[in-house]
């Protein structure tokens, strides 16, 4: 079941990865900045680790990832004009990311 979380998980980033792409190079709307920001972090941690998932709280996984998917979402919420899939694709990303990270990749399975 967690594995095939993480496929789907993964999957919902690639897809908002190429919208934000697609919005951000044809219309250029602000808030898909953030939806990018959301899709890449997570992704590009899985692909080249950058964060090594050490933090000063025991509790805190991954806090470099964690800091740029919040940092994105806030900048969703802030700069959206209207509901749509930008915030379909930040929320998810967002509940996705704590999902597969606390929950998903947990080490003690």
């Amino acid at each position: 079941m967690k594995k095939l979380f993480s496929w789907v998980f993964y999957g919902w980033l690639c897809a908002a990865f190429v919208a934000s792409l697609f919005y951000l190079i044809t219309a250029f709307h602000i808030v898909w900045l953030g939806v990018l920001l959301v899709a890449v972090a997570p992704l590009v941690n899985k692909f080249w680790s950058y964060d090594s998932g050490e933090s000063i709280h025991d509790k805190v996984k991954s806090p470099k990832v964690s800091l740029l998917v919040m940092i994105g979402v806030a900048w969703v919420l802030l700069t959206l004009p209207e509901t749509g899939w930008s915030l379909w694709f930040a929320l998810g990303g967002l509940g996705g990311f704590l999902l597969h990270t606390y929950w998903a990749a947990d080490e003690g399975d």
